[in-house]
């Protein structure tokens, strides 16, 4: 299958979200926003990809006319949800988006004031070049004005001079200018509502444009477009010339800001300033999308103005039960422990890194950053255990896209604190999540290893599923002690006999496995497996191989998958499911039935050539049985979910999975991410109330 087809195929499950009846109000507007934000990753990276490669093969060209129309259906589907459903059901609830037209005599005047004392002072217009593009920033809302003087043959004067100057740079029908929305305004401006307990809202954009004649004055506005553009993002640096890497990468990020244009957005009331526009940017109609409001992502905030009863009920992850009110350290001396996040909470994570930094008996800490919050606690833990003396080693991956300049700053600083930084390895990214502590006990030194399928990231560990298992097991931290020798120092891939390593051994070993489950002589072979993405043809061809050995194969993919199942011949015993729901599907489980012993492991890899031959990653076993069945139960009940599960087809669609007709009367709807919080309050009310008992109290039927 395509892969930019696929991923805009995942976004239709992710409108479908936005569409649902059963999701809340707000929480549908968030994957409307969430729609439009991967939109703009996407063009900025797999379309501008696909727009350079037009020189190459002929085929290029209609694959991007493919992407382009079903990203427009997509968007239309979008825009349809919004305007005629969920506008329309916020208004109900009392949250008004109100056009400019619209307003009542006492919202223009509120309005008036907010653009005077908080919007007007904060802009700046500048002139459309005469017959160059517009130099506008990459996903900042700008509108256009076209402008006519008052009077163009009027009493001369410095007046007059400027006007006709300002007509002539527009080519002789009449100035074009420029005003950037700046993008540290609030974009939902409260207006007056006509009812108490309501709220309302004017963009941004729109009370711009209605005082924009404040801005011109002198002039008369003839038409007006707010747009937006796309650049390309999918710049890199050199590494094989360039020797100052920080200062090659601080290049790339000035050289996005005026990259070439991949995509206009524009809203505008007539197709003038839409063709002039386009034109300017070397644009195709198929690269215009004409939309309003531009960039939905300006709704995000809207979910969070205390409505709660139009949004998910609120979740804190809770206590893992093995770590609760107990010390770590003891713990993990014993057995090892699985976190589940966000079900189970990512503090404890936190609280050990925390309480190493302050443990006099912890002689090290050696860890991989690659995308960290916006204020870190991550970061102020390793600050605080470097100022406390402790041998601190943080690999920072610089190349994490759109986190660059944030992780050279978090490098910076903590240079600055006395840790040991590393910025990346030459030609490869270090996606791998690992965390050693090397500690002094009375039985000698001890290693604590956290390995993980997610960042160390507080606020995306909230809402992203991720696994990490914590251990103190000797040969495990041995092999996490030798892959960080290996990524920070001088050293070849170290030979690792059970975690696995990209690009050394994760691919080799993978398919091994693959291979093995196909050779097994009789006919129960099982491979389950739940990633984000699977696109590797090699992987997809060892899967093949396999289904037709009679293996079965179930795969959870979140998003892109170019596999295609249930193709005779070739995929009769593969299903494709991906689940979206609540939380973003993040977790990367592996299990082979391996002919009834069991191998169940974590990875921080997506089946992707990218994460398997160009990232440093890594894949671990999960040795302890209740942990190896707790995530066999894991995969076996994301399969079985009924809710807000899609099924991949052979022709590349996703088919809706939905509960029996009966599932209201024999509750047999299962939604794996409702079950898993179930199961988290079960395992808290047995902690904290270990002594309660629950009776089923019996009734005489009535009648």
């Amino acid at each position: 299958l395509d892969r930019e087809l696929s991923w805009v195929e995942f976004n239709r499950r992710v409108l479908d979200q936005a569409q649902r009846e059963d999701v809340p109000l707000l929480e549908r507007v968030r994957f409307l926003t969430i729609v439009s934000s991967n939109f703009d990753e996407f063009f900025m990276v797999r379309v501008a990809a696909l727009k350079r490669e037009l020189g190459g093969p002929a085929g290029n060209r209609q694959r991007l006319e493919q992407v382009a129309a079903a990203a427009h259906e997509v968007v239309a589907g979008q825009y349809h949800a919004l305007h005629s459903r969920i506008v329309p059901q916020l208004r109900a609830a009392g949250m008004h988006l109100v056009p400019p037209t619209d307003l009542t005599a006492e919202q223009r005047r509120a309005a008036a004031d907010d653009f005077r004392y908080q919007i007007y002072p904060a802009l700046s217009s500048i002139r459309l070049p005469g017959d160059g593009p517009p130099a506008v920033a990459s996903l900042r809302l700008h509108l256009a004005f076209r402008l006519q003087p008052v009077a163009a043959d009027g009493p001369p004067g410095k007046a007059g001079e400027t006007a006709a100057a300002l007509a002539a740079g527009g080519g002789g029908t009449g100035a074009i200018a420029l005003v950037a929305v700046p993008g540290g305004l609030e974009r939902l401006r409260p207006i007056p509502s006509p009812a108490r307990n309501e709220e309302s809202f004017l963009l941004a954009e729109d009370s711009i444009v209605l005082h924009a004649e404040q801005l011109f004055p002198g002039y008369r506005i003839t038409d007006h477009a707010l747009f937006r553009v796309t650049r390309d993002a999918d710049l890199e640096v050199d590494e094989a010339t360039d020797e100052d890497f920080i200062e090659a990468m601080a290049a790339v990020l000035v050289e996005r800001r005026s990259s070439g244009v991949v995509r206009l957005e524009i809203d505008a009331t007539g197709d003038a300033l839409a063709a002039l526009l386009a034109g300017r940017l070397g644009l195709g109609a198929q690269d215009v999308y004409r939309v309003a409001p531009i960039d939905l992502t300006g709704l995000k905030t809207l979910p969070d103005r205390g409505r709660g009863e139009l949004c998910f009920p609120s979740w804190r992850p809770l206590p893992a039960p093995a770590l609760a009110d107990t010390d770590p350290w003891q713990v993990l001396q014993r057995r090892d422990v699985l976190l589940h996040h966000p079900f189970e909470a990512f503090d404890h994570v936190l609280g050990l890194l925390q309480a190493a930094a302050g443990d006099d008996a912890v002689l090290a800490i050696k860890m991989t950053l690659y995308r960290t919050s916006g204020d870190s606690p991550v970061v102020q833990a390793l600050e605080r255990a470097a100022a406390n003396g402790k041998q601190v080693t943080a690999l920072v991956e610089i190349k994490a896209r759109f986190d660059e300049q944030q992780n050279i700053d978090w490098a910076v600083r903590l240079e600055r604190a006395g840790a040991i930084v590393v910025y990346g390895i030459a030609g490869l990214k270090v996606h791998a999540k690992a965390m050693l502590i090397v500690r002094r006990e009375e039985g000698g030194v001890r290693t604590y290893t956290h390995l993980g399928t997610g960042n160390y990231n507080d606020t995306t560990a909230r809402l992203y599923t991720d696994l990490g298992l914590l251990t103190a097991r000797d040969a495990i931290g041995h092999e996490a002690t030798l892959f960080f020798n290996a990524i920070t120092g001088y050293s070849s891939a170290p030979r690792l006999q059970r975690l696995s390593m990209a690009p050394a051994s994760l691919k080799r070993t993978l398919l091994a496995h693959i291979e093995r489950e196909a050779a097994a002589d009789d006919s129960g072979g099982l491979i389950m497996a739940k990633m984000n993405s699977l696109s590797d043809p090699d992987v997809i061809a060892a899967l093949y191989a396999a289904s037709q050995s009679g293996v079965t194969v179930l795969l959870n993919v979140r998003g892109v998958c170019l596999l295609r199942p249930q193709v005779a011949g070739l995929s009769d015993n593969i299903r494709v499911v991906s689940v979206v729901g609540r939380f973003l599907e993040h977790s990367r489980i592996t299990y082979f039935r391996n002919g009834g012993n069991e191998q169940v492991y974590l990875a921080s890899a997506d089946w992707m050539p990218r994460n398997l031959e160009r990232r440093v990653e890594l894949m671990f076993p999960v040795e302890q049985p209740n942990l190896r069945r707790r995530l066999v139960r894991i995969l076996e009940l994301y399969f079985a979910d009924n809710c807000h599960s899609y099924e991949l087809q052979s022709n590349g669609r996703y088919r809706k999975l939905r509960p029996p007709p009966e599932a209201t009367k024999r509750r047999t709807d299962i939604h794996a991410q409702e079950r898993l919080q179930q199961q988290a309050w079960t395992a808290e009310r047995r902690r904290v109330r270990p002594d309660e008992r629950e009776f089923t109290v019996r009734r005489r039927p009535p009648g």
